[in-house]
């Protein structure tokens, strides 16, 4: 499952995502899930393993499991410090790229791209929107806001995007939808503070003026 709520309604809904849950330790995340098990490979200096599980999320790729190894110790050695960090993965069959971000020795953010091009591409199964959409209402009821707004995509086709949100006393879950020739669903799990953090961001001046 990608996503889950809570056990029951009388507590707070979990938000999880990418095999993970928001405002869990860094020490918890890099114990869990591909990461875990990367980290456990390369403390065994399995690199097979380590090259496996790299090609799972890049195929193409010829990977150093060395150096792969030493990244992914940094970041984690960084992360459980308080840094602000993020680690990339994903799922190459679901054509699904993961982002996570850790900041203050906990995971703030979760940011799930799904791609899903209008032409099928044999052995991959990419999700689109709407089963995305459904599977979060099923998990968190409806969402507290949504709508749909005019894109454009990279030909400059013309389309109404779907967007959601569902505002809780943990965070936020937003869905967004870029439909397209080169389609993608976006999902954004967050903190409320994280949320506040971006919101209040200073914006980038325009030079020009």
């Amino acid at each position: 499952m990608l996503f889950s709520s809570g056990p029951s309604q009388d507590h707070p809904r979990q938000l999880k995502g990418g095999g993970h849950l928001l405002g869990e330790t860094a020490e918890h995340f890099f114990s869990e899930g591909a990461v875990g098990q990367l980290l456990r490979a390369c403390e065994a200096a399995d690199w097979k393993t380590v090259k496996q599980l790299a090609k799972a999320v890049v195929p193409g790729s010829k990977p150093n499991a060395k150096d792969i190894c030493a990244k992914a110790a940094l970041i984690k050695q960084q992360a459980a410090s308080g840094a602000r960090q993020e680690y990339g993965d994903g799922d190459d069959k679901t054509m699904r790229t993961d982002t996570f971000t850790l900041d203050g020795g906990a995971l703030v953010k979760i940011n799930l791209v799904f791609s899903a091009p209008a032409t099928d591409v044999e052995g991959y199964h990419p999700k689109h929107f709407g089963e995305l959409f459904e599977g979060l209402r099923e998990a968190y009821g409806e969402p507290s806001k949504r709508y749909t707004e005019p894109v454009f995509d990279a030909y400059g086709a013309k389309y109404a995007a779907h967007r959601a949100e569902w505002m809780g006393t943990q965070g936020v879950i937003t869905i967004i939808e870029q439909p397209g020739r080169d389609g993608r669903t976006e999902i954004i799990v967050e903190t409320l503070a994280e949320r506040s953090r971006e919101t209040n961001a200073p914006k980038t001046a325009n030079p020009l003026q």
